[in-house]
């Protein structure tokens, strides 16, 4: 971060929480470290799906294609003839799984892991590519990132690549965490999203704007929705996470018992659902580390 906010370019930044750097022109947060490409891929090797960050990726498939269904809808509402589209950060698959129904879809994710199970499991046309690096094709009229910008090193360069591959018209649209929130700021350094080196950006609805508008994006709405979890998921990180939590005996009897094969939905207030319209040709932006 030496050469500039990811978003707006500026050079003055103050300490903001333990671990943490805070832009003081556009409020946008990043964690004061850095990381080759070889270990920011070695982080989201199986393990990161099953029990390292999430308890199980696949058992939580249920809830997460609630939230992508509503998703889906909102693109659908947006581009009624369909069209392509092209999702960063596909993981396991489950949201190009459901595009497919209204879009030509396909995508790309840096976990050889995830590209695999998702090929596997649901057929979907997707790649484990560099994608700052390796060839992706343009004339797309969507591109997402759900929960994905967050664990970029340069987010900027992959929505300024994003903006390329776009059509004018065409829709942007993302989810990611608001560190400006109302929960975020009650919860400070304890703010559940916050966990280096898996999340190195942090965003407010100020500095995300500042970021797409200086890309050349309009329209930049932002809506705060509720998301579907899975009961399992959310107990063991209340209570079983770390397992040496003294409250993990809890977790470990509810789930002996069956009472949380369930999901449901919730709203913090802070996690952001952005949608903007590529409009004109992006300013020149500052190189970011990559």
């Amino acid at each position: 971060m030496s050469q500039g906010c990811v978003c707006c370019g500026g050079l003055q930044a103050a300490d903001h929480l333990p671990g943490l750097k805070r832009c003081i022109a556009c409020t946008h947060v990043w964690a004061d470290m850095e990381l080759s490409d070889e270990a920011l891929r070695a982080l989201y090797a199986e393990g990161y799906f099953r029990g390292e960050e999430y308890l199980d990726y696949e058992k939580e498939a249920a809830a997460l294609r609630r939230n992508f269904r509503a998703r889906l809808r909102e693109l659908s509402a947006r581009h009624p003839a369909g069209g392509t589209l092209w999702e960063i950060g596909t993981a396991y698959g489950n949201f190009l799984h459901l595009a497919r129904e209204r879009f030509e879809a396909a995508g790309c994710d840096i976990s050889d892991h995830a590209v695999d199970y998702a090929r596997r499991t649901f057929d979907v046309n997707a790649v484990a590519i560099d994608y700052l690096r390796d060839d992706v094709p343009g004339g797309q009229d969507i591109v997402c990132l759900w929960d994905t910008i967050e664990h970029l090193a340069a987010p900027g360069a992959f929505l300024e690549r994003a903006a390329g591959q776009l059509k004018p018209g065409g829709t942007l649209a993302l989810s990611t965490g608001d560190i400006g929130s109302a929960m975020a700021r009650w919860r400070g350094a304890k703010w559940r999203l916050i966990h280096p080196p898996t999340h190195l950006h942090y965003f407010t609805a100020r500095s995300m704007k500042t970021l797409l508008e200086g890309l050349g994006f309009d329209e930049i709405a932002i809506h705060y929705y509720p998301f579907w979890r899975g009961a399992d998921a959310v107990a063991y990180r209340l209570l079983g996470h770390p397992p040496t939590r003294r409250t993990a005996w809890i977790y470990r009897a509810l789930r002996r018992a069956g009472m949380l094969n369930f999901a449901f939905p919730m709203n913090t207030f802070d996690l952001m659902t952005v949608y903007a319209r590529k409009s004109r040709a992006p300013k020149p932006r500052a190189a970011e580390a990559t």
